[in-house]
């Protein structure tokens, strides 16, 4: 059942977690991650029922929200700002394991891990990069946004 609900989120959030989901980026430029079932052990079951994805604008900021995952994109000169937030809802700290990939839809597609270290319970854990440069191309101006990859991995103390 859990690998079920993980299996069914991925594929919600590889559908693009955006305005359109016809928009996504091409399979063959998205980066190559392991499955949740590779990754390390998972300590607390998926929820009864998976949380929705939603996206909206702040400006010129794309912003997902995806259960207690929240990630804003915004473009800049040199890439775009992406910035997350993880709420631990545990009773124990956890670290998260999180890639996200920001796209245009037309090939542009950059990549960055995020890991949030030893965030408390009923705490919010913070990060943010500038994720591809302008060397790429353009940077995107409504950029879209995929989690390739959601790791909670919870202190068993």
């Amino acid at each position: 059942m859990i690998r079920a609900l993980w299996l069914m989120a991925a594929c919600v959030l590889a559908a693009g977690c955006t305005d359109g989901g016809a928009d996504k980026a091409p399979a063959p430029q998205r980066p190559a991650t392991p499955s949740a079932e590779q990754s390390s052990p998972r300590v607390r079951p998926s929820p009864s029922p998976s949380p929705v994805a939603s996206v909206h604008s702040e400006g010129r900021t794309r912003v997902l929200e995806y259960g207690d995952l929240t990630v804003r994109a915004t473009p800049e000169s040199s890439g775009v700002r992406t910035e997350i937030e993880v709420a631990n809802t545990y009773q124990r700290d956890a670290t998260y394991s999180v890639q996200i990939s920001i796209a245009d839809g037309k090939g542009w597609t950059a990549y960055n891990r995020f890991w949030l270290q030893d965030v408390p319970p009923g705490k919010t854990g913070r990060d943010d990069a500038v994720i591809g440069s302008g060397d790429m191309g353009p940077v995107p101006q409504v950029p879209k946004i995929y989690v390739d990859e959601f790791t909670p991995l919870v202190d068993r103390k």
